[in-house]
């Protein structure tokens, strides 16, 4: 089975988590920063999971009962974390005959989706994955790679978005734009700092002067 990695908008969609132990509850903690809604269903709910829900009240739901096959309709992705073989068995047969996303935590022929192992700096989001094959290992590519990207990225990438649209006005070419781009990310880097949207807008000033 082949899977092509890509990035989905996941902001304000509808995630199920069928699980209320420390393994939904990792998988819940990724999510949230990226505006999913998530009902959590279980007859049992860790208190880890119980202090989430305090934290974003808009985004968590907690049903504490047995799962109920309702439940999985209108869902855009599920996240199947019980320790009931079969019951993950249903999740997963009934998911994917309705052509909803799912994961069965720790049973990869079940899933439709895998849990890449993510480094987040604001919106700048890089994703591994093993293909369910070594979730391990890819924590551990995680961990080296985290310690390379510039702490400061996240915020020059915000600030890239800022001033975009003055970029497009001010260059009529891709290659202009990209030469641009180019150029305030290597001062960023030669000084170790997000360049401020000031200085940003200065640099567009200096390529029309030396022109």
């Amino acid at each position: 089975m082949a899977y092509f990695p890509f990035f989905v908008e996941l902001e304000g969609k509808e995630c199920l988590v069928v699980g209320g132990g420390d393994v939904a509850f990792r998988k819940i903690r990724e999510l949230l920063p990226f505006g999913v809604n998530i009902t959590v269903v279980s007859l049992e709910i860790c208190e880890s999971i119980c202090n989430l829900a305090g934290e974003y009240p808009g985004q968590m739901k907690l049903l504490y009962r047995e799962y109920k096959k309702a439940d999985l309709e209108q869902k855009f992705f599920v996240i199947a974390a019980t320790d009931d073989e079969q019951c993950n068995r249903e999740i997963s047969e009934y998911c994917r005959q309705e052509k909803i996303l799912v994961n069965v935590v720790d049973d990869k022929e079940k899933c439709s989706f895998y849990f890449p192992s993510l480094v987040k700096q604001k919106d700048i989001v890089a994703g591994f994955s093993s293909g369910g094959n070594s979730p391990a290992l890819i924590k551990e590519l995680r961990r080296e790679l985290q310690g390379q990207i510039p702490e400061y990225f996240g915020q020059l990438n915000e600030r890239l978005g800022q001033i975009r649209p003055q970029v497009k006005k001010a260059f009529s070419t891709e290659q202009q734009r990209k030469q641009y781009y180019n150029q305030v990310i290597h001062k960023s880097r030669e000084e170790s700092r997000a360049l401020s949207v000031q200085e940003m807008e200065e640099l567009i000033h200096k390529s029309f002067t030396q022109s």
